[in-house]
């Protein structure tokens, strides 16, 4: 039997960032099979602080600033990760921070803020972000839905 080697902080930090890359490649895939929106990953992020998001819409009516974190293990929201895609956000300017998020072994996960909640509901915007809702990816997809469609029949209005 091979004794496997421990693995050097600089191989870790290869794994996690191809491990990153791969679930961006793999939530902007998602996205457009369930939304018909082309995103991109976001390479200037890396250089610049409060870039957008990991992932940028091609629709400039698309209401979140996405934020994506892939990890082995853990509970909930990874730590911190909120109040990065709060950073990437511009609520006043209709751009809710949301934080997609998954663990080995199971399903993505999508932190928003309930204001984007009421405003697919009721379609007033509030900037009010501190009140947090873990949802699954399909009803993230229809909650953009419907926020998109708000807007667009108030813009109508």
């Amino acid at each position: 039997m091979r004794k496997q080697m421990a693995r050097t902080p600089s191989q870790i930090g290869k794994l996690a960032k191809k491990r990153g890359s791969e679930y961006e490649l793999e939530i902007a895939k998602n996205l457009f099979l369930e939304l018909g929106i082309q995103f991109k990953r976001n390479l200037e992020q890396t250089r610049t602080a409060n870039a957008g998001g990991d992932l940028l819409s091609t629709d400039e009516d698309f209401p979140f600033a996405l934020e994506l974190k892939r990890r082995r293990d853990g509970n909930m929201i990874p730590s911190g990760a909120w109040e990065q895609s709060i950073q990437s956000s511009d609520v006043k300017a209709g751009i809710y921070p949301a934080v997609f998020y998954r663990y080995d072994h199971r399903d993505t996960r999508c932190v928003v803020p309930w204001s984007s909640i009421a405003e697919a509901e009721t379609g007033i915007n509030s900037e009010n972000i501190l009140d947090k809702a873990d949802i699954s990816f399909l009803k993230f997809c229809k909650l953009a839905r419907e926020i998109m469609a708000q807007r667009a029949d108030g813009a109508n209005n």
